[in-house]
């Protein structure tokens, strides 16, 4: 049979889908990966549905080959591409976490963006109340906003509540650019300082427990130094941008895995995503992945198609026991929390 530029065609398919698929592994010039290119960013967003419906179409174009006595070698390429993708990201739905020892002292950490400070403190205080939070990172939430908050949860869960904004942007911004916590005051939170290198596109707020909460919630000296939290916002990959900023933001958070942190907030970006998985590289774990909610969707931006890109992550002597992911009224983001005891707690 004569060769024809039409035979090109199927490999070529099989190869713009490898590319798309396994982007986050493919090097380019400048030290970075192929996922950090406008448009392959915002595909990798969407990897799981992609493998998925790689898997479908390469098993239906296979069975077709055969019917038709077609080549089948682009076909099971593509389901051996697939597949392997599919390995890669199956574990996250799986509970591999240890169970919390009885009586064990930790701290329950939920991050809810709340879209540019319009959502009603009364969303938060039963987002609290359904999974017993003692933190609650806020993104997209200005100072005030975090003060209402605050005294919404005060007064709706019979105790004193504190809140921190970060101090670069204005009281009242209610753009994308603050970033605010709420925590308890029973457990003793002290207000750490950024270090200049902080990132800066969006507000980050630090803050250290000198106590942890109890199975009966009732506050309780750590065996140990108290946990050290950060609410964080890096940039999301803007298209047609050259996505250095995003990057430069993901990659300022491995400080903070490197030295035990947890971190929490709408990271913009996926587990799939290389930058983050350079952040996870550094020593921290992704409580939802490690809970088997790591395929729970957390944003709509994208319509029906919603990628996971908020997050609680554990680093050092901290792990997660269970996570949860909880519509938030009011916002195109879900809240994302986990239960994070320190390690060999008994």
């Amino acid at each position: 049979m004569p060769f024809r530029p039409s035979h090109l065609a199927p490999w070529l398919l099989v190869l713009v889908a490898a590319l798309v698929l396994w982007a986050p592994a493919v090097p380019v010039p400048g030290g970075r990966r192929l996922d950090t290119w406008t448009p392959i960013a915002h595909l990798v967003a969407m990897r799981p549905l992609l493998t998925a419906l790689a898997v479908l179409a390469a098993v239906a174009w296979g069975l077709l080959a055969w019917r038709r006595r077609r080549p089948r070698g682009p076909a099971l390429v593509l389901v051996l591409v697939a597949l392997a993708a599919a390995g890669q990201i199956a574990p996250r739905g799986l509970d591999r976490a240890s169970p919390e020892p009885a009586g064990a002292s930790g701290v329950t950490v939920l991050t809810a963006n709340l879209l540019l400070s319009r959502v009603d403190p009364a969303v938060l205080v039963d987002l609290v109340r359904r999974t017993d939070a003692d933190v609650v990172a806020l993104p997209e939430t200005n100072a005030v906003a975090a003060g209402r908050i605050a005294r919404a949860l005060s007064a709706g869960r019979g105790e004193p509540w504190r809140a921190e904004s970060d101090r670069r942007s204005p009281r009242d911004d209610d753009g994308p650019g603050p970033t605010s916590l709420v925590v308890r005051e029973a457990l003793g939170p002290e207000r750490l300082t950024e270090p200049p290198d902080a990132p800066r596109a969006h507000g980050q707020v630090r803050i250290r427990l000198t106590r942890l909460a109890g199975p009966d919630g009732r506050p309780r000296r750590p065996a140990g130094a108290g946990p050290r939290i950060a609410a964080v916002h890096p940039l999301p990959p803007w298209p047609g941008a050259s996505q250095r900023d995003w990057r430069r933001d993901a990659l300022a958070l491995r400080p903070l895995c490197r030295a035990g942190w947890i971190v929490a907030g709408d990271l913009n970006a996926t587990i799939d995503h290389s930058p983050l998985r350079a952040v996870l590289d550094s020593g921290c774990r992704d409580a939802a992945a490690a809970t088997g909610q790591g395929l729970r969707a957390t944003w709509s931006g994208f319509g029906i198609v919603r990628p996971a890109i908020d997050h609680v992550l554990t680093s050092g002597r901290w792990r997660p026991t269970a996570s949860g992911v909880l519509r938030i009224a009011g916002s195109d983001h879900r809240a994302v929390w986990a239960r994070i005891v320190p390690r060999g707690d008994r």
